[in-house]
């Protein structure tokens, strides 16, 4: 198995050792067999077979999980995760492990709660996420907030909470706090408290602020930021509780990006939603749509990933889009300014566009940076496992 990367590199997120950015995809050094690939905000994280990982890119807040608070510019060993790793999920600045034994840790940045601790600190070290009452399944980490499915199919979530990401519906739960960060003030909660109301959930996503949950049926219940219409209701309003998506159904998996969110359906086509103004949704045009709207792709999709679009409290001139088809291509679209469709140009595309020399691919993930935690933000990046 081999792993490439393309696009921005200011964080060392391209693992080659250096700081430039590249248009087109190279293979990086990665020990092998590679199980799962992801990508955050500057940061990305391959888990081996084995259980253990290796991370790199951006680590200001110590979100790598390799030791201290360096940027790593090559694969780094990630360390002190008490046990083989199951799966992983990287977020705005954090990163969540789910362990083989069903708990659930988290590294880098806490000040808004997202690491599930009540010491709400920034962690190199990974710290075990309060209060969870049972074994997890699945982790989603979002902009600033973090979820967790559990066996009994419950749903748990804990950090940011100004545009109900959260899920609580208004209610008052128990480690809810105001957080100040930066100037501004921010309703946050500590510890994971259960989303009331759901169903039994199949899978989860999550955006810079939205909350995605696909059930068992192919549909999907989404909360949270709708500044843009990312959570397809038709609507630009904030929603504090779950809320289902009547224009989807038929949904195999989700993907959320800072202002847009992307739906992958069983017959292997795409549904897009939210910003659009550097062709996120991939249908030819750049207009945001608040209900979903079919990508322009090839029939055959088996994965989508989303990212940027903006920060995930203001959208805006960035965010990008890829998809792998079910013959190994991989096709990108949106936001370009560093190359990371992978096209070897740097043209923004609304509709996508074949990575070129690409074949074979098991996994995508992409990336982008959250500009208001660093003032010269980097831009999006894509990596793919072959």
């Amino acid at each position: 198995m081999s792993v490439f990367t393309w696009g921005d590199n200011s964080n060392g997120q391209l693992g080659d050792g250096s700081t430039g950015s590249r248009s087109r995809p190279s293979e990086v050094d990665v020990p092998s067999p590679v199980r799962q690939l992801e990508a955050g905000s500057g940061h990305l994280l391959a888990v081996l077979e084995d259980g253990s990982a290796v991370s790199w890119g951006r680590n200001i807040f110590g979100q790598t999980s390799t030791g201290g608070t360096d940027n790593r510019d090559r694969p780094a060993p990630v360390i002190a995760v008490p046990g083989p790793i199951s799966s992983v999920s990287l977020g705005g600045g954090h990163t969540l492990f789910l362990l083989a034994d069903g708990t659930v840790w988290a590294a880098g940045a806490g000040f808004f709660g997202c690491l599930g601790d009540s010491a709400h600190r920034i962690s190199p070290v990974p710290v075990q996420v309060e209060g969870l009452p049972g074994r997890a399944t699945q982790v989603a980490a979002g902009g600033g907030h973090s979820l967790a499915l559990l066996e009994d199919g419950s749903v748990w979530t804990w950090g940011r909470d100004d545009y109900g990401q959260l899920g609580d519906a208004g209610a008052v739960k128990p480690g809810h706090a105001v957080q100040e960060h930066m100037g501004k003030t921010y309703p946050v909660r500590f510890v994971p408290a259960r989303v009331e109301g759901l169903p039994e959930v199949a899978t989860l996503a999550a955006g810079g602020g939205q909350s995605l949950a696909l059930l068992p049926d192919g549909g999907v219940l989404a909360w949270g930021f709708n500044d843009c219409g990312q959570l397809g209701d038709g609507t630009t309003t904030h929603r504090a509780a779950p809320a289902k998506i009547d224009a989807l159904s038929g949904v195999r998996s989700l993907a959320g990006g800072y202002h847009h969110t992307l739906a992958l359906l069983l017959d292997g086509t795409v549904r897009g939603f939210g910003l659009n103004d550097r062709g996120q949704l991939g249908n030819g045009r750049t207009e945001n749509s608040a209900l979903p709207v079919e990508t322009e792709l090839p029939t055959g999709a088996v994965a989508v990933a989303a990212v940027g679009g903006g920060s995930d409290a203001e959208p805006g001139d960035a965010g990008h889009s890829v998809a792998l088809l079910d013959d190994g291509t991989v096709w990108a679209w949106g936001c370009n300014d560093n190359g990371e469709l992978g096209d070897g140009t740097t043209e923004s595309r609304s509709v996508p566009v074949q990575v070129p020399g690409l074949s074979g691919v098991r996994g995508i993930a992409v990336g982008g940076e959250v500009p208001q935690l660093r003032e010269n933000p980097g831009g999006g990046y894509t990596t793919v496992l072959v």
